[in-house]
């Protein structure tokens, strides 16, 4: 099977799997959260400042470019995402791994606010270049934050690395977060070793806190995901992935065997 060939039916399963086209993720969801981001609400700003100068018709307008679909528009109670767009999205971030599987050499951190959707796809690729021979970023594996992240307390969260990817942790689990804090102490840590990360592959604050450092980023979004598309359009942001996150691993697999394949070009 050529790759094109398998792209059709991987646009097809995202669609079967809800994935991309019609999703969970609803537009009256969607709307709400441009509106707290535009309050300047920690859980959905992502650590990046664009939200104090945007408007709502700019944010709509900027999500509707990278999922295409108007939040404002149609029946709130539904959601959608293009699976072009989608599709677009993961070849974006193929492509963007491709030298970095051909050649290896690089830095790469990799970090999730969505471990149980998306762990296993960052673990995926961190194997991948760790194989290819790039150094994956592990700093303050165990580290308690010094400060308070939302209702969390001074040294009650932390980072773990599981896979190589970062996460947020609470005692004995890790934690679903939109909030950037834990990758902004990653990448203080990271910068004050005196090394230069070449790339960064993650989502919701994770990647907010990359963009805002000014990080090659690969980002993966869902339509409520507001910040990283306002960042993409005012040109901060190139590499969005757009798809709805709320899956298990499982669902999520193809995406990630293709895209390797594709980065790594090897058509079956």
């Amino acid at each position: 099977m050529g790759i094109a060939h398998e792209a059709a039916d991987l646009r097809d399963l995202l669609v079967e799997r809800s994935l991309s086209g019609g999703i969970r993720t609803v537009r009256r969801q969607s709307l709400a959260y441009a509106h707290k981001m535009l309050k300047g609400d920690p859980d959905n700003t992502f650590g990046l400042e664009d939200w104090g100068t945007a408007s709502i018709d700019e944010v709509v307008t900027a999500v509707e470019a990278g999922i295409g679909d108007r939040i404002t528009d149609g029946d709130p109670e539904l959601g959608y995402i293009a699976p072009e767009h989608t599709l677009a999205g993961i070849r974006a971030h193929a492509d963007a791994l491709a030298p970095f599987l051909r050649d290896g050499g690089g830095t790469v951190l990799l970090a999730t606010g969505h471990p149980t959707g998306l762990l296993d796809h960052y673990a995926d690729l961190a194997r991948a270049l760790r194989n290819a021979g790039n150094q994956i970023v592990r700093v303050l594996d165990d580290h308690r934050l010094d400060r308070a992240v939302g209702a969390h307390a001074a040294g009650e969260t932390g980072i773990r690395f599981f896979g190589g990817v970062a996460c947020a942790f609470h005692d004995e689990a890790i934690l679903h977060t939109h909030r950037p804090d834990h990758m902004e102490a990653v990448i203080a840590a990271v910068a004050a070793g005196g090394v230069r990360i070449d790339l960064v592959i993650a989502d919701h604050g994770m990647a907010g806190a990359a963009i805002a450092a000014g990080l090659h980023t690969l980002s993966i979004a869902d339509a409520n995901d507001i910040a990283l598309f306002l960042a993409r359009a005012r040109g901060r942001h190139e590499h969005v992935l757009p798809i709805e996150d709320n899956f298990t691993p499982a669902e999520f697999a193809p995406v990630t065997a293709y895209m390797l394949r594709r980065a790594t070009g090897i058509a079956v």
